[in-house]
């Protein structure tokens, strides 16, 4: 399963700085007044309709995305890595591990930058401030890893609508569960593309070398040998 190659259009990564820019933009925003930024209205109409009860399968679910985004992610993603070593794809790893802590340091360095406060009623535990969302941030950037790594080509087609509702998911989780504004879960999807994207980019040429190494296959390099050697004879 080779790594997938970056889009060919140069727009992609100057997209992809555009959210992050979008989100500093909006960090610095919010900072001006954190309790009260310009979209807090939509925030409150949105949170109103995440209302209860919250029990049941819904919570259920809602609770396995929270662990999903935390605990068991940080376990999952080195997991990840070391699958991938272990079939010597050593530049897939560094890119996964690259893209997940980049992901991870640029949401946290915005958090603090906007450092806006939670909703009331928080359901689940945290320990940031609001904007962006971590969660929401890494289940997008995983979304982006597994489609340049883990997903079989004959797959890939059906990978992006997975991501999608997953992404979608952890938003609807995390607003329902009030550890989040609906505005913090676009700003986390917004710097989980961004941020993995960039990576990917940066990661291209060194994925191409391993996808041209596996396209090539084993046997090309004893054939080219014996070709050499019927050369020199």
């Amino acid at each position: 399963m080779p790594p997938r190659e970056f889009p060919r259009s140069r727009l992609v990564p100057l997209f992809a700085a555009l959210a992050v820019s979008a989100v500093l933009g909006l960090a610095l925003w919010v900072r001006a007044d954190p309790v009260s930024p310009p979209f807090q209205g939509l925030d409150d109409a949105w949170l109103r309709l995440m209302g209860g009860p919250h029990e049941g399968p819904l919570w259920a679910v809602a609770e396995g995305f929270d662990h999903g985004g935390g605990r068991i992610g940080s376990v999952a993603v080195p997991a990840l890595a070391l699958a991938l070593i272990a079939v010597r794809r050593w530049r897939s790893a560094l890119f996964v591990l690259a893209a997940v802590l980049a992901t991870h340091v640029v949401t946290d360095a915005l958090k603090y930058i906007g450092d806006r406060p939670r909703p009331g009623g928080i359901m689940v535990e945290v320990a940031s401030p609001a904007f962006p969302s971590g969660h929401s941030s890494r289940m997008a950037c995983l979304v982006v890893v597994i489609a340049v790594v883990a997903t079989p080509v004959a797959a890939r087609r059906w990978w992006w609508p997975i991501g999608a509702l997953l992404v979608l998911g952890m938003m609807w989780a995390r607003t329902w569960q009030h550890a989040h504004w609906l505005t913090d879960t676009f700003g986390g999807v917004a710097t989980g593309l961004g941020v993995s994207v960039l990576c990917w980019w940066a990661f291209d040429a060194m994925l191409r070398r391993e996808r041209e190494g596996r396209e090539a296959g084993p046997g090309d390099g004893a054939r080219t040998g014996e070709a050499r050697t019927g050369m020199e004879d």
